[in-house]
């Protein structure tokens, strides 16, 4: 099941209390022309009316849908946190001994390379650095990890975990 913010779960329920309320047949009714005796019950009908249902609005915080393979890593390149946003090129994720791992070819001004899976790690976790090529030859940028291991500069991935590489220019 996803997960629907308060806020929406309450506009739905303030929705469904805002729709007209339809009336039920017979009780209005007159007894002195409805021909029934006056101590004859009324017949009570009512018509059954249709519950509006949620719409979910997807978050702009991507959660992986699936739990990733435990002997595999699971990633994502993200300018959200920098408040930067891409340029138009190829994003390559690698160990820090230069082997590449996942690359994202971006346009510009996109955010998000959403989630790349089922990517083998040399060991079960590992610091990864993110290499920006513009193309046409240019030296690759090598990106700023804005959500780096503790006491380093390096983003780092690890074995049956999804985690966000948070970049920004440098």
């Amino acid at each position: 099941m996803k997960y629907v913010p308060p806020i929406l779960a309450f506009f739905a329920v303030f929705f469904v209390l805002l729709l007209p309320q339809q009336a039920v047949q017979g009780v209005a009714a007159k007894a002195d022309d409805s021909g029934l005796k006056p101590d004859a019950p009324l017949a009570v009908t009512s018509t059954p009316t249709p519950l509006a249902t949620a719409t979910v609005v997807p978050s702009t915080t991507l959660v992986p849908t699936q739990a990733p393979d435990p002997q595999l890593a699971c990633l994502r390149i993200n300018f959200e946190v920098s408040g930067d946003v891409a340029q138009a090129g190829t994003y390559e994720v690698q160990e820090l001994n230069g082997r590449p791992l996942a690359s994202w070819t971006a346009q510009d001004g996109w955010q998000d390379s959403g989630w790349l899976r089922d990517i083998e790690i040399s060991f079960q976790a590992v610091y990864v650095r993110v290499l920006y090529q513009p193309g046409g030859g240019a030296d690759p940028v090598e990106m700023a990890i804005v959500n780096p291991a503790p006491g380093t500069t390096y983003g780092w991935v690890a074995r049956g975990m999804c985690h966000a590489l948070e970049v920004g220019w440098p």
